[in-house]
Parts: C-alpha cells; structure tokens; sequence
C-alpha cells in the first residue's frame, strides 16, 4: 500500500547532502575536505548553483570524469588549503561525479497528449542545500516525489499563459505504475517560453525584470484510505528573468 507524502520525504532526504570534512596536516600545515552540489561545467570551471562564483579546475580532469561543457552535475570536489596562503588558492578537485541531471525542455501544451501523461506525483520534498522548488539562470527547478516501478518518470512541462508577473505552467507525468518510492530532481529550461506564449502574453513578459512562476499538476493523495488525485499548484519566489 502507498504510503502518504510524509513518509516519501524521508525517503528523499538522501538525495544531497552537504558534506566538509576537514583534516588539518601540521607538518605541512594544509586542509583538506569535501563539499558536494550541483554544479554546471563551463570549460574548465565548475558553477556552483544558486551562487555567482565558480571553481578552476584541468579541462582534462572534467572530461576524465565523463562530463563536458553545458553539463549539469551532482559533484563531489576535494579541496587542499595552504593554511599560511588562505583559501584564496585553494587546490580543487573532483572526487566523484554523483549524478549527471538532465535539462528538460519545455513542450508546447498542443502537443501533450493528456490522455497517455495523466499520472499523478506524490507531491515535493525539500532537496538538501536547494529546498523543493526554485529559478537559477533561466532554469525552473522542481524536487517531486512519486510512487512507481523504481524507474524515473516522464514528464512535460508547458506554459500556458500569464497571470500578472507569474508564468503559469502546466506539468503532466507519465509513471509506470508501482509502490517504489522515487525522487526526480525536475529541470526546465525556460528559455524558448515566449514563443509558446500568446502574442500579449510575451509582450508582458518581456516587459518585466523579475518573474515568479506557478506550476500546477496532479498530485495522489489518500484520505482516509482512499486514494484520490487532485489537481495541485507549486508556486516559487519572485526571481530575475534571465530569459
């Protein structure tokens, strides 16, 4: 039998978890640890998500570990600090790459076929360090849970107008039916959603600085031990449009 969203959450929280893990060597007088996150490759960096900075590493060190430019990862890097120098020269370095995550794009709403993408998610969680729902350079990022057959589902994403500074989408799933519980990291890129919009509505987008967003999809929830779907709407922050 399925369980109700708060038991899945737990099953999620393993997802990311920040780690730092710091030896101090006194005969060299250097530090070492782990961090891990997402981050996007961009050449020979590394882009920490929801933070203006970036990490120098050897493009050959990237590529050894499968990923290449554009590429958006769960990374696990090292680090040596020279205690007397600072951490402004601090050596970085991948120790693995945990999970290469997909960018989603969006689908004009025409083409969904409602009937076959008609499943429901459990509802989101809250991913580590990132939180359920958020907008980093022109992504939407969405942290779902849902019940399955353990294999990730498929799902689209389309706008469907406008609603003062909000965009508003619509999300439609397809899951295998199952009772494995499952976490799926969303990501849409926002970037073509103007030319799914209606004329007017991409001339207010346009016009504005900072959008929010609204996605509404269905969700499975059991009351009182019977199971019924409920359509659900997912609102963010206001964030800057970099679209």
């Amino acid at each position: 039998m399925k369980k109700n969203f708060a038991i899945l959450v737990f099953a999620m929280m393993a997802m990311v978890a920040s780690m730092s893990v710091v030896s101090c060597d006194k005969a060299t007088s250097v530090s070492k640890g782990t961090t891990q996150g997402i981050y996007t490759v961009d050449r020979n960096f590394l882009r920490p998500e929801n933070v203006d900075t970036f990490y120098t590493l050897k493009k050959a060190e990237i590529e050894s570990f499968g990923l290449k430019d554009g590429d958006r990862a769960i990374v696990t890097l090292g680090y040596e600090i020279d205690n007397v120098v600072g951490a402004k020269n601090a050596l970085w370095y991948i120790k693995s790459v945990d999970e290469i995550l997909p960018v989603f794009s969006l689908t004009p709403a025409a083409e969904v076929d409602k009937a076959v993408y008609s499943s429901a998610i459990a509802g989101i969680g809250s991913m580590p360090l990132y939180g359920p729902y958020w907008m980093w350079r022109g992504y939407q990022n969405i942290y779902v849970g849902y019940y399955g057959n353990g294999e990730q589902g498929d799902f689209k994403m389309s706008p469907v107008g406008m609603s003062g500074d909000t965009i508003c989408f619509e999300l439609n799933s397809l899951i295998a039916a199952g009772d494995v519980p499952t976490k799926q990291l969303l990501t849409f890129d926002l970037r073509t959603v103007a030319s799914m919009l209606s004329e007017e509505d991409a001339t207010k987008l346009a016009a504005l600085d900072s959008v929010c967003t609204k996605v509404t999809t269905n969700v499975e929830m059991i009351s009182n031990g019977t199971t019924v779907i409920k359509s659900m709407a997912l609102s963010g922050g206001k964030y800057k449009r970099t679209f």
